[in-house]
């Protein structure tokens, strides 16, 4: 949707450059009159849209298409607004500075000593970076919601730069946790995340704690997909009729070693999943594994009372909150 302008009274679209702004009022240069301005679907009649190559030449192919899926699903309708630009591109900007921060760093890695919050600090990054690479993964393998993924990625850079520089320098997560920074920004702004990632490779003081995780020798498209760490605990929850009752926290190489029966057993083991069931004749039960994410069993059941559902499902949020 475009930002459209209208005589009031007349109906007749004006171009925006032929509209300024008096005191609080839209007006039509030349003539004064009253401008009504709305958002309508983008047409060259009514002087709204938007030239592509004007945006590419403005920003650069990967700036634009990142402006274009921020900050809306890409089926959905949008408003396009320039005033939303500023978050998106500060955002890359800051994306530099961690680069730089990070090359920083490292040259000073020799006069740094482990502060008292260093192992702290390390263990909030090892957190983020699970906690924000299995959202991002989410969204790029299953919901296709673009525009989550890249505020799952602007939250691990906000996470990156809470760092001080005695992590920054010397933690191995860190450096695990910045190339998966890169890596995940790459299949929508390929350019711009492959400048990163020679300025991130080719910083001194290598700590490689996983060694093959990260692929030194290669460039960024030849890089596989992390996956979240083994120890980290990922939701397994359970459903009834199509409504959250319950969820487990469990560690990824567990989750990844259940069978359908076992998390059938489990679930029905929860008190809030038998109070929902309340013994009646369960005739499906479906249960998906989303790799390095979360999995779900739903349990179908016969007939279910929906207000006496939606009461439980509310007494477990309240709960859960």
């Amino acid at each position: 949707m475009g930002k459209t302008f209208r005589v009031k009274g007349t109906g007749r679209y004006v171009k925006e450059h032929e509209v300024e702004k008096v005191g609080k009022k839209l007006v039509e240069k030349g003539t004064g009159a009253a401008i009504v301005q709305t958002w309508e679907k983008m047409s060259k009649s009514k002087h709204n849209g938007v030239d592509p190559k004007q945006m590419l030449n403005d920003y650069g192919v990967d700036s634009t298409r990142l402006l274009t899926l921020a900050d809306v699903s890409p089926t959905s309708s949008r408003n396009w607004n320039e005033q939303t630009f500023p978050g998106v591109l500060k955002w890359q900007h800051r994306l530099w500075l961690t680069i730089r921060n990070f090359q920083a760093a490292r040259n000073e890695r020799d006069n740094l000593q482990r502060s008292n919050t260093f192992d702290e600090q390390e263990a909030f990054v090892w957190d983020s970076r699970n906690f924000y690479l299995k959202g991002a993964t989410y969204c790029y393998s299953f919901t296709h919601q673009l525009s989550v993924a890249i505020s799952k990625m602007q939250g691990l850079t906000g996470s990156l730069r809470k760092s001080s520089k005695d992590v920054i320098a010397l933690s191995g997560e860190f450096e695990r946790a910045l190339a998966v920074q890169i890596v995940m920004l790459a299949p929508i702004a390929p350019h711009f995340a492959s400048e990163l990632w020679s300025g991130f490779k080719e910083t001194p003081g290598r700590i490689d704690k996983n060694p093959g995780e990260i692929k030194w020798d290669c460039p960024l498209v030849e890089q596989a997909w992390p996956e979240t760490d083994d120890l980290y605990k990922l939701d397994l929850n359970f459903m009834v009729n199509n409504h959250l009752k319950s969820s487990l926290k469990v560690a990824r190489c567990e989750l990844h070693s259940l069978s359908k029966s076992n998390v059938e057993s489990m679930a029905l083991n929860d008190p809030a999943v038998t109070s929902s069931i309340h013994n009646r004749p369960i005739i499906d039960v479906k249960y998906k594994l989303f790799p390095g994410c979360e999995a779900t069993i739903n349990f179908i059941t016969l007939k279910s009372d929906k207000k006496s559902d939606d009461c439980k499902d509310d007494e477990y949020l309240a709960q859960k909150a």
